[in-house]
């Protein structure tokens, strides 16, 4: 039985190491999309605030703006392009890392039953001989 909790011991060591991996994988992902995201919301707000004015515009005010207007969509359009190539990669890093995780934690749970089981055996065998 100690030959077998000994093995379990060495699986959950290997996969905790896997798990903490695709972790830091996942987490490398995560801040790429939280900051294309974020690039996003700024470039949105920046168009929002281009047309936001109660002065009226002149002819050559509205020009420059329909100018950053048409720069700041063409930005928006490639910086939703970016996010959405990442999204893939993110969603595959997040089921890996999940998955290295629980499969971690099974191990972890599996040798600390056996060990329980092993107390109880040992308890018995104490108490009966």
């Amino acid at each position: 039985m100690t030959r077998k909790i000994a093995s379990l011991a060495g699986l959950e060591r290997i996969a905790r190491l896997k798990s903490d991996l695709e972790m830091r994988r996942f987490a490398a992902f995560r801040a790429h999309v939280e900051a294309a995201r974020a690039r996003i919301g700024q470039i949105e707000h920046e168009l929002e605030s281009l047309y936001r004015t109660d002065a009226p515009f002149s002819v050559a005010e509205a020009r420059l703006v329909n100018a950053l207007a048409g720069e700041r969509s063409r930005a928006l359009l490639s910086a939703e392009r970016e996010l959405e190539r990442m999204l893939p990669g993110y969603e595959q890093a997040r089921r890996s890392a999940a998955r290295e995780f629980g499969r971690a934690e099974a191990v972890h749970g599996l040798r600390e039953d056996m060990i329980a089981q092993a107390r109880l055996e040992r308890m018995r065998r104490d108490h009966d001989g």
